[in-house]
């Protein structure tokens, strides 16, 4: 990170990153790079093994996904959310160990081996860049990568403080297409401005960041705190709002994205303007649940009154 700028790439590699206390991370950097030419069969024979660790050791995250399906998907069978919780689990895994591919591609590779469904929405984007509004899928990071190769932009990158090899190594991986990465502590102002001069947006509008600057809507019929920034920064800039998942299928090992028509977002009422963000993202998901990255804490910022929703 330039400290005159704040902007996360292109990442300066120092000497200090070869310290032994991050040789652990260099070995499992190696891993990725050894799994990125050693075929998706592997890959995904390593996920399914993880996945089923992931359950046994992390048996508090495994209860935060089950509570994120359980309360957007109440008529749900037990027997429905179990196969998503199972699904998101190898497909997150997955991805995890297919960034290498990602980190080594060269540019118009990942175009050429992503599925897109809406390409005349895709062919708009490049033409008219505008905010691209996603969400955290399985299939984040590719996506990101693979429209950095064609789309210039700007996105919000938060850094792994406590591992500057990790921080470098994903930096070099968002930025090394042109893309401006800055940290949240930046706010949108960048952002709005890199609309303005005719460069997209690539906005992740689903977490929950507090209770300070968001307002409660439903979300699959939950109220969750959310951002209503997406219609004020479309209309400020006075740019098109592009809608798009990534997606991952762990059978063939490709990735989709999956596009929307552009959308008109309120930017008056802050309500009216965070429900139609979550509807936007409801239409997102509600395609292929498993997607999502139930394992984040969409609700953890309750409403008055109302008790922890992960509690026990």
């Amino acid at each position: 990170m330039s400290p005159s700028s704040g902007t996360v790439g292109p990442p300066v590699f120092r000497r200090r990153l070869l310290a032994p206390r991050y040789w652990p991370t260099w070995l499992g950097i190696g891993l990725l790079r050894l799994l990125a030419v050693g075929g998706h069969p592997l890959r995904r024979g390593g996920a399914r093994v993880l996945a089923g660790l992931y359950r046994r050791l992390n048996p508090r995250r495994v209860g935060i996904i089950a509570t994120n399906l359980r309360l957007c998907f109440p008529h749900q069978t037990a027997e429905t959310r179990e196969q998503w919780l199972r699904q998101y689990l190898e497909r997150h895994m997955l991805a995890l160990l297919d960034l290498g591919r990602i980190r080594r591609a060269a540019r118009g590779e990942l175009t050429r081996q992503t599925e897109v469904e809406g390409q005349a929405v895709l062919d708009r984007l490049r033409a008219e860049p505008g905010l691209i509004l996603t969400v955290h899928s399985v299939g984040l990071e590719w996506a990101a990568a693979m429209l950095a190769e064609t789309v210039e932009g700007s996105t919000i990158y938060k850094p792994f403080a406590d591992n500057p090899v990790i921080d470098w190594w994903f930096g070099g991986m968002r930025t090394r297409h042109g893309t401006e990465a800055l940290p949240r502590e930046r706010g949108m102002g960048p952002h709005l401005r890199a609309l303005r001069s005719g460069r997209s947006f690539f906005y992740i509008a689903d977490e929950d960041l507090g209770a300070e600057h968001s307002v409660f809507a439903p979300f699959f019929g939950v109220e969750k705190a959310t951002l209503p920034l997406a219609g004020k920064l479309a209309r400020a800039s006075r740019r098109p709002v592009y809608p798009v998942i990534g997606q991952l299928d762990e059978v063939t090992g490709r990735y989709r994205l999956r596009f929307l028509e552009p959308v008109d977002l309120p930017a008056g009422n802050d309500r009216e303007a965070a429900t139609a963000i979550n509807r936007v993202i409801e239409e997102l998901v509600i395609d292929d649940p498993a997607q999502l990255m139930w394992s984040l804490k969409y609700f953890k910022t309750t409403p008055p009154g109302e008790d922890d929703r992960y509690r026990g």
